[in-house]
């Protein structure tokens, strides 16, 4: 499903974005909960210390206390920087709308702007736009020229469409990112295979893992009003002809249900989900999901 034109507004949402981070915890969340929520990765050690009675008795480390014969405690640095790598799904499902900004745009525009904070507070970003396969792969990198490369591939019309393989593309993510890294799956996690949780669990134990599910309204409601549509599954063409009214109440639930399912995974895993919809400003519920994992993944 190619598309012609791209209309993501991506340098203006990246400023607004930025003026209101510096007089709110975006950023401070950003820069100071990275690294600590990073389950034990945030830490090195630097050396030993003498024991003093202010320390808590459990962070003596006996076997360096004995051979020196004297109580050491471990010491440990802060890592200042923490790799974030993007996965972005661009499949023909992302390129549906009922509103004025197709799924990819505004997931693009997510991206854009959680990538130009990450940016800015010193860490290392990575972004592969995925749909069965890995689209487009930029390793690592720091500054703002990783930036502009990534607006160069968001933008780029080429990128977008095909079919979707959540499996497939995560063993590939696998061996194109093999250091560890905060990994943030940015899709509408529509065409998901029965044991997609399996590559879910998997990428739990090699990254910290934040899932971004971005969906139209239409993902999970049906017009409400009477009359028959055409449906049109994204990947296969196939259409079908339904009762609006008929069938409305039940797609609605199973949507619920189907989100319930994908959230009750992402818990399994000890990550975590932020549900985005295309008809609402995505900034405040960023907001409150860093404030709130702040707090959760807090050590």
């Amino acid at each position: 499903m190619a598309i012609k034109s791209f209309e993501a507004d991506l340098v203006p949402r990246i400023r607004k974005l930025e003026v209101y981070a510096k007089q709110s915890v975006l950023n401070e969340l950003i820069e100071g909960n990275w690294t600590a929520s990073f389950k034990g990765h945030g830490m090195e050690f630097s050396g030993y210390r003498a024991y003093t009675y202010n320390d808590d008795a459990s962070i003596i480390d006996w076997k360096a206390s004995l051979r020196s014969k004297s109580l050491l405690v471990k010491e440990y640095e802060v890592e200042k920087s923490v790799s974030i790598y993007f996965m972005l799904d661009v499949s023909n499902s992302m390129l549906f709308t009922s509103t004025k900004k197709l799924k990819a745009e505004y997931a693009a525009e997510v991206v854009s702007s959680l990538a130009f904070t990450m940016l800015r507070t010193g860490d290392a970003v990575g972004l592969s736009m995925f749909n069965d396969k890995l689209v487009t792969k930029l390793p690592l990198n720091l500054g703002r020229k990783m930036h502009h490369m990534m607006v160069k591939d968001l933008s780029n019309v080429d990128n977008y469409g095909g079919n979707f393989n959540f499996n497939n593309s995560m063993k590939l993510l696998f061996t194109a990112v093999k250091s560890k890294a905060v990994l943030v799956i940015v899709s509408d996690f529509i065409g998901l295979s029965d044991d997609w949780y399996k590559m879910l669990r998997l990428a739990s134990q090699r990254y910290e893992v934040i899932g971004i599910m971005i969906r139209d309204p239409r993902d999970r409601e049906l017009p409400n009003e009477s009359g028959q549509y055409y449906l049109e599954d994204p990947y296969s063409g196939e259409k079908l002809l339904i009762d609006v009214k008929k069938y409305a109440a039940a797609y609605k639930k199973y949507v619920e249900n189907e989100e319930a399912s994908i959230e009750k995974h992402f818990r399994a895993t000890r990550s975590d989900l932020l549900r985005l919809s295309t008809d609402k400003d995505f900034y405040y519920p960023v907001v409150r999901f860093f404030k709130k994992r702040a707090v959760t993944h807090k050590s």
